[in-house]
């Protein structure tokens, strides 16, 4: 069975119905796979696959149902409230989803911009919530240097903020990554002074 992504944001559930114990349901050989939405209620939207076919699911709490030997069913309608009901044993086993921040900085800087500063205190809150908790934070420039510089600044910034994160806890697990102007948050060509690509992006898991 393949689950392909359709659009950028999503949330897949797969339900094995061998895994009674956890569902409350008797085992069988079939796979579920339900959508739900993320944590701010947005729907993206899922396509279910084996050798037999595909089933496209884009309704929050659709479930589709797949057999070894046929191809995906037509997606069943469900809503919250009975999908919490019928799997609350396995929705409370589910991890905490990670959380992520945005920081930006001035030009050509590592210092953050006055926005980035008043977010600080819930970046910290949250990694302190999480303890212990595994962090990783990306640096990014825009593309107004050149490549080689805006690698160094990128690793600059990234670096600065794992510092910042360090005095809560330095032995806090932290992966620390850098990519330059590549993956830009806006396209731009080169040399375009762009506040929104000068920034670092943290996960807190």
């Amino acid at each position: 069975m393949d689950i392909q992504r359709m659009t950028v944001r999503f949330f897949a559930l797969v339900l094995l119905a061998a895994a009674g114990v956890l569902s409350g349901c008797a085992a069988s050989s079939a796979t579920k796979v339900t959508l739900l939405p993320d944590q701010s209620g947005h729907v993206g939207a899922v396509t279910v696959s084996d050798a037999q076919g595909q089933q496209r699911i884009d309704r929050a709490f659709d479930t589709v149902a797949v057999e070894s030997s046929t191809a995906p069913g037509a997606p069943r309608a469900s809503d919250r409230q009975a999908f919490e009901k019928d799997h609350r044993a396995l929705l409370d086993a589910q991890p905490t989803p990670p959380r992520s921040f945005t920081l930006n900085f001035l030009f050509d800087s590592m210092a953050l911009t006055p926005e980035s500063k008043q977010q600080l205190p819930e970046v910290l809150q949250s990694v302190r919530d999480r303890s212990p908790t595994e962090v990783t934070v990306y640096g990014y420039a825009d593309s107004s240097g050149t490549a080689a510089y805006n690698m160094a600044l990128s690793a600059q910034r990234a670096q600065a903020v794992a510092r910042l994160l360090k005095q809560i806890d330095p032995k806090l697990p932290m992966d620390v990554r850098y990519f330059g102007d590549k993956a830009p948050l806006v396209p731009t060509g080169p040399g375009v002074r762009e506040p929104r690509n000068r920034r670092a992006e943290i996960v807190v898991l």
